[in-house]
């Protein structure tokens, strides 16, 4: 199609269709976690609770914060209330819920084999649910059949989470002193994967590959953010992704300034720089992709470099990771390999002095039933501990061009490369094909590319 006819509906309408055809073959959609895992993870948890002396764990969540309910018990859609969950220390779990969201929970619990019940507490505050069942914290705990002796409950979810009313919830029944944040009890038990749970990660991979390959083809000048978003979602929805881990990110020209803004209705201009990302959440688990490219034209050679940079520390992090997977190595020395290669970077700033970029975040974070809020695994200077046997991780590479909003640094606002990668014992690969530098297929679907180097597809 000529480049003056893509920036429209029906243009974006044949890649985006193109794209599902050609990806719905690849998909197994029989690769779920089955009841039998779930029931061994609460096995795994209850066995720490023991070691520890809780007789009672509970975990929260909402839209926002869905990683620990849906790894404990498949609740990956939740709508509306916030909810919970209690694991005692013998037995299922027993899901949290308000009357509306409840009917969406129920779903989840028949397929995790969890329990569940609606409490007065979880509903939408001020409406009423006449003909709803309720049930009372008292009569719930009392179904449990808990251990005679001293209550200890530990509190999985992290405290950031946590609304002040579950907490006085379970104080008031419990008493504050009985009451403790153990959020590592979790944590650390669903940082280490099963093979399932990477090969699910693996098909969440392949959809956000083809979704960006839709994005990349309709950023083209005079398409707006919310263009590119839509094409990259309908093929998300299209290949079987149920929700998004992240507003899809479309951020060009000053709204760079954003980092990680969702699209806005903002006309894409030529020669615009403009990020570029997507988290599809295929059976509860998240594919990632971000890239940085310019609409219309190829970045000149001062907006290449501080993505070139990015390209460059991307290399340095992932065979580190590589490297420590097979030897065996904490992962700090990840992250001082990636910081020795910041210290020796030096790029030219708009004003002509030699300085060296800011990167935004840590190279490396966990990822699973949310894409980054799993609260522990990410990699940084302190993680005096090596990656667990089989982890699903992302490496997330970027560098700020500007210090404040408004004053440029550099040529370009902000860069990044976000892939995910799969360990499994001493190898470690990324899911992703596409390349660190996708300009090339920038506006051209049929633009030929060679994969990522750091790519192997996960053989579970």
């Amino acid at each position: 199609m000529p480049k003056a006819d893509r920036n429209t509906p029906k243009y974006r309408a044949q890649v985006a269709a193109r794209l599902v055809e050609e990806t719905l073959p690849r998909l197994d959609f029989s690769v779920r976690i089955s009841r039998e895992e779930y029931a061994a993870r609460w096995a795994r948890v209850q066995a720490a609770m023991r070691e520890r002396g809780y007789t009672l764990l509970y975990v929260c969540g909402s839209e926002l914060d869905r990683s620990d309910i849906a790894w404990l018990a498949g609740v990956y859609d939740p709508i509306i209330e916030r909810y919970g969950l209690l694991l005692p220390v013998e037995g299922r779990p027993v899901i949290l819920a308000g009357s509306e969201g409840g009917h969406v929970l129920e779903e989840a619990a028949e397929y995790s084999g969890a329990d569940i019940a609606l409490m007065r507490e979880f509903q939408i505050s001020d409406e009423e649910y006449r003909h709803a069942h309720f049930e009372s914290l008292e009569d719930i705990i009392a179904r449990l059949d808990l251990p005679t002796g001293p209550e200890r409950v530990a509190v999985g979810s992290s405290a950031e989470f946590l609304p002040l009313a579950h907490y006085r919830l379970l104080c008031d029944r419990f008493g504050a002193d009985h009451v403790v944040f153990a959020e590592e009890v979790l944590q650390k038990i669903k940082y280490a994967k099963s093979p399932r749970e990477l090969a699910i990660c693996a098909q969440a991979n392949i959809v956000a590959d083809a979704a960006f390959r839709g994005m990349l083809a309709t950023a083209v000048p005079g398409a707006r953010e919310t263009d590119v978003a839509g094409v990259a979602e309908f093929i998300m929805k299209g290949l079987g992704a149920h929700r998004y881990g992240f507003p899809t990110i479309v951020t060009s020209g000053y709204r760079n300034y954003t980092v990680i803004g969702p699209a806005t209705d903002k006309v894409l201009e030529e020669g615009e720089m403009v990020s570029l990302g997507l988290s599809p959440t295929w059976h509860g688990y998240h594919g990632i992709l971000r890239r940085t490219i310019r609409v219309g034209l190829d970045p000149t050679p001062e907006q290449r470099e501080l993505i070139e940079a990015v390209e460059g520390l991307y290399r340095v992090v992932i065979e580190a990771a590589q490297k420590a997977a097979a030897e065996g190595l904490h992962t700090n020395t990840i992250d001082q390999a990636g910081k020795a290669y910041l210290e020796g970077l030096r790029l030219r700033t708009v004003s002509g002095e030699m300085v060296t970029p800011k990167e935004p975040y840590t190279f490396i974070h966990n990822t699973g039933c949310s894409e980054c809020q799993e609260g522990y695994g990410a990699v940084t200077p302190y993680t005096d501990y090596p990656m667990a046997e089989r982890v699903a991780l992302m490496i997330d590479v970027a560098l700020l061009g500007f210090d404040r909003r408004g004053e440029p640094t550099f040529p370009t606002l902000y860069a990044v490369v976000e892939d995910a990668f799969w360990k499994d014992g001493r190898d470690l690969w990324v899911y992703n094909t596409l390349p660190l530098n996708v300009q090339p297929l920038v506006g051209d679907l049929d633009a030929a590319f060679e994969m990522n180097p750091y790519h192997r597809a996960y053989p579970g």
